[in-house]
């Protein structure tokens, strides 16, 4: 999870220092109202929505969060979504995007989609945490090991990259 995370925050950084200004069509600084994620039996909905539209993209993310009786995290099923008039950015978003969740995979109970469309990379992600090896994701990154992955802890996680949650 930290890793998606992680990917949401530094791919900002990276897109913030790219250039092209061709603004064909308008962006839709409210990608987030537009992502389609099945919640049934989830406990925490998250979004978020950038707006870079100085920069010539935007970026909307929704995060569907289940949880067990103990509110401790089973699944995240994730969607991101990039727009920008700028084929440079969306091909930058694209790479880094599979070099990321292609790494991911080994831990197990991580499933990752790309796909591109017209002006849009989108980014569909679900962690399986009943099966994901936590431990060695955290070993692998020099984190501190936590496999304990709360509602509380995440929702947290989320606010603090600037989020909008709702429980459920």
């Amino acid at each position: 999870m930290k890793k998606v995370i992680t990917t949401l925050l530094v791919t900002t950084s990276i897109l913030l220092t790219g250039c092209g200004n061709n603004k064909n069509k308008e962006l839709d600084t409210n990608l987030s109202k537009s992502i389609k994620i099945n919640d049934e039996g989830a406990k925490l909905i998250c979004t978020t929505d950038y707006d870079y539209t100085d920069l010539n993209y935007v970026l909307g993310s929704k995060y569907v969060v289940f949880a067990d009786e103990n509110d401790k995290v089973t699944k995240v099923i994730s969607k991101e979504v990039l727009q920008s008039n700028d084929e440079s950015k969306l091909k930058e978003f694209e790479d880094y995007l599979v070099q990321n969740h292609s790494a991911a995979v080994q831990y197990n109970g991580y499933d990752y989609n790309i796909d591109k469309e017209n002006n849009k990379v989108i980014s569909s992600v679900e962690i399986d945490y009943t099966v994901f090896d936590i431990k060695k994701f955290y070993e692998d990154n020099d984190e501190k090991a936590d496999s304990n992955l709360t509602l509380d802890s995440m929702e947290k996680q989320y606010i603090s990259l600037g989020a909008e949650c709702k429980r459920k």
